[in-house]
């Protein structure tokens, strides 16, 4: 049985209709799946969560809950993970494809985010540009080494982040530290992000997200696991501050 509990994921800003985007994320999980499993990719990871709100980076993302199906392939040092999410009043959804190669002290991601535009006619293979939904961020981080006990993230946009008004790239930079502990059977995690310089996270150097979440499985003997997350978070820049639960089944 697999285990696994996500509390947020990468997200941007844009948004597309739920019935359609909805029958785009189950025809793309599904050849995902299909396409992987004659190869020697292997199924790690498979949740379906439910959160009463997406924050993403210490920004709210949608008016509504969202639900958020991901699945994680492996071959050795190579992981492929596939991540949706879409929220009930059409006002945000997303599809991510993120390919990591882990080594010994550090992964390397390549992060593809799609954002389509609600009301617009969205191409997924579109990548002209100033037409394309995509946006692509490539990170590094130690999450998977164990021994460390302080776990960091840096991230840097190389496409879809221009500055509208100069029309050039903005590298949009992306710091996150965070301090994983256990409180009695609870999982505690504090943490804290920051932009070093101007982006579309914010025009200056900023901390814009910190705060603490807590986390814990529930095993009901049942074919699943229930993950289950409450997180406190603050955005210091824009001073809003928000509380979000999830709820869902791993698999």
């Amino acid at each position: 049985m697999i285990k696994v509990v996500f509390c947020a994921k990468s997200n941007m800003y844009f948004y597309a209709k739920s019935s359609s985007m909805l029958r785009f994320i189950l025809s793309l999980l599904c050849f995902s799946i299909t396409g992987f499993a004659f190869g020697q990719l292997r199924i790690s990871e498979a949740e379906i969560l439910i959160q009463s709100r997406h924050i993403w980076r210490g920004s709210q993302l949608g008016d509504a809950f969202a639900i958020e199906p991901t699945v994680t392939l492996e071959m050795g040092r190579f992981i492929f993970n596939f991540w949706a999410a879409v929220t009930p009043d059409n006002s945000y959804s997303e599809v991510d494809l993120i390919p990591s190669w882990t080594f010994d002290h550090f992964s390397l991601s390549l992060l593809n985010y799609y954002n389509p535009v609600s009301g617009d006619i969205n191409q997924y293979l579109n990548f002209r540009e100033g037409k394309s939904r995509h946006s692509l961020e490539l990170t590094i981080d130690n999450f998977s080494v164990e021994k460390s006990r302080l776990k960091w993230m840096a991230g840097t946009f190389l496409a879809g982040d221009r500055n509208k008004e100069t029309g050039k790239p903005f590298y949009s930079t992306y710091l996150e530290f965070k301090y994983p502990f256990t409180i009695l059977i609870i999982e505690a995690e504090p943490f804290v992000g920051l932009t070093p310089f101007q982006s579309f996270y914010a025009d200056r150097f900023a901390v814009i997200n910190a705060g603490i979440s807590f986390s814990k499985e529930l095993d009901l003997k049942l074919p699943f696991i229930v993950p289950l997350c409450l997180s406190f978070i603050s955005n210091p820049n824009t001073q809003k501050n928000f509380i979000v639960f999830a709820v869902g089944i791993a698999f």
